[in-house]
C-alpha cells in the first residue's frame, strides 16, 4: 500500500502505511515496522520469510502540493470532452476515496460538457457490513445521484462459503461474484463508457497496470475511463475534505473502503473492522470454522486461529505468521489509537499543513 501522510496540529509529521500484518511508520529520523497484534504494533525487524512474502517497495512519497481542483477540471475537459458529450457513463463506486473523487469530476465535468452519469455500487452479502450501502448512498445523494444498488448473488455467496470457507488470499471468490452483478448491471444500463478508480500510486502493480492501460490516451482506454489514476493521496485527500465527502471509516483509522473481511486486510484493519457488524455472524464463523477443521485444527488452538485470521492465508503460510510474534520486540510499541491517528489525520479538518522540519 501507498504512504499516507499524517499530521499533528496541521503539519506533516511523517508517513505511514500498512502491507499484510504490518504497519510501516517513514518519519524524518528513519522508518520502523510494527508486527500487529490485536489491540498493538510490536516492533519487527524485517527479514523473515513471511515479511518476504508479502513486503512490496513503497510508492513515491506524496510531496508535491495538490493540484487546484479547477485546473484538473480543466485540463480534463480538454482531453475527454469531445469523447463524452451527450454519451452514458457508469460508474463504479464503492463509497471509498477514489470512487468518490472520480464521480464529483464527472459530476463536475457532467455540467459543463453534457452527457449522463449513473454511479453503480455492489454489495457483497454477509462479507460486507451493510452499513457501507448507506454511507454509497448518502455521498451519492450529497452529489445528486439516485445510486444503483445490485448485489452478488446471494445463493453463490452460500453455496462458496459453504463449499470453500471465507475467501482466502489466492483464492478471492467473492471478486468472481462481485465483478458478475457488476456486468449484469452493465449489460442492462448499456452505458459508453465505464469510468473506474484506480491510481498509479497504490502499488507498484498498479503502476505497471495503469500506465500501459492509458499509455496512448490520458484518462480513456477503449471504453473505460478513469479520471483519477494520476493523482496523489494527498490532492486526493485535500479535494474530499474541501466537499466534505470523506467517508466514516476513515475517520475511524481505517486506510480503505473494503469488505470486512477482505483476505487482503491486513490485522490492524481487521481489529478495526469488527466495530461494523456483519448481517450474520454465525454465518461467518461457521464458514471460518470448515477452513480451521479441514486444514488447522490439528496444529493450533481455534483461539489463535481466529485472533489471527488465518483464514486468510494457505496452511503453510499461516504457521509462518504464528511465528512472527516470536520475533517481534513487546517492549517497544505502538497502540491502536496512535495508528488510528495517523490513518485518519489526513481527513479531518486541518490535516495538510506546511512539511515538518
Amino acid at each position: 500500500m501507498e504512504y499516507y501522510p499524517f499530521y499533528r496540529g496541521g503539519r506533516l509529521q511523517g508517513f505511514v502505511r500498512t502491507f499484510s500484518d504490518y504497519l510501516e511508520v517513514r518519519v524524518p529520523e528513519g522508518s520502523r515496522t510494527y508486527l500487529w497484534e490485536g489491540q498493538l504494533g510490536y516492533l519487527h525487524p524485517g527479514e523473515s520469510p513471511f515479511y518476504k512474502a508479502f513486503y512490496e517497495p513503497p510508492t513515491s512519497i506524496p510531496d508535491a502540493p495538490p493540484e487546484q481542483l479547477e485546473e484538473r477540471l480543466r485540463r480534463l475537459a480538454e482531453a475527454v470532452g469531445g469523447k463524452l458529450r451527450g454519451r452514458r457513463v457508469m460508474v463504479d463506486f464503492s463509497g471509498g476515496k477514489d470512487s468518490t473523487l472520480n464521480l464529483l469530476l464527472l459530476s463536475l465535468l457532467s455540467e459543463q460538457i453534457g452527457f449522463s452519469v449513473t454511479p453503480v455500487y455492489v454489495h457483497v452479502p454477509y462479507l460486507e457490513p451493510p452499513e457501507n450501502i448507506d454511507h454509497a448512498e448518502s455521498i451519492a445523494g450529497r452529489l445528486g445521484y439516485s445510486l444503483e444498488i445490485v448485489e452478488a448473488s446471494r445463493p453463490q455467496m452460500l453455496f462458496y462459503l459453504a463449499r470453500e470457507g471465507l475467501p482466502k488470499r489466492g483464492v478471492r471468490w467473492c471478486t468472481y461474484l462481485k465483478m458478475r452483478a457488476l456486468r449484469e448491471a452493465r449489460k442492462r444500463l448499456r452505458p459508453d463508457y465505464e469510468a473506474k478508480a484506480e491510481r498509479v500510486a497504490e502499488s507498484g502493480k498498479r503502476a505497471e497496470k495503469l500506465s500501459r492501460t492509458f499509455a496512448r490516451a490520458a484518462y480513456v482506454s477503449g471504453s473505460s475511463l478513469n479520471l483519477v489514476y494520476d493523482m496523489p493521496i494527498n490532492e486526493v485527500a485535500a479535494i474530499l475534505r474541501s466537499w466534505g465527502l470523506v467517508h466514516p471509516h476513515y475517520l475511524d483509522g481505517l486506510p480503505r473502503v473494503s469488505c470486512s473481511l477482505c483476505p487482503y486486510r491486513g490485522l490492524y484493519e481487521l481489529e478495526l473492522s469488527a466495530r461494523y457488524p456483519l448481517e450474520d455472524e454465525g454465518l461467518v464463523e461457521q464458514a471460518a470454522l470448515l477452513h480451521y477443521r479441514r486444514y488447522y485444527s490439528a496444529r493450533v488452538s481455534w483461539e489463535d486461529y481466529w485472533r489471527y485470521g488465518l483464514w486468510r492465508f494457505a496452511p503453510s503460510m499461516g504457521l509462518l505468521r504464528l511465528r512472527e510474534r516470536e520475533r517481534a520486540d513487546p517492549s517497544r510499541r505502538l497502540s491502536l489509537s496512535e495508528a488510528r491517528e495517523m490513518f485518519s489525520s489526513m481527513w479531518v479538518a486541518g490535516g495538510g499543513g506546511a512539511p515538518h522540519e
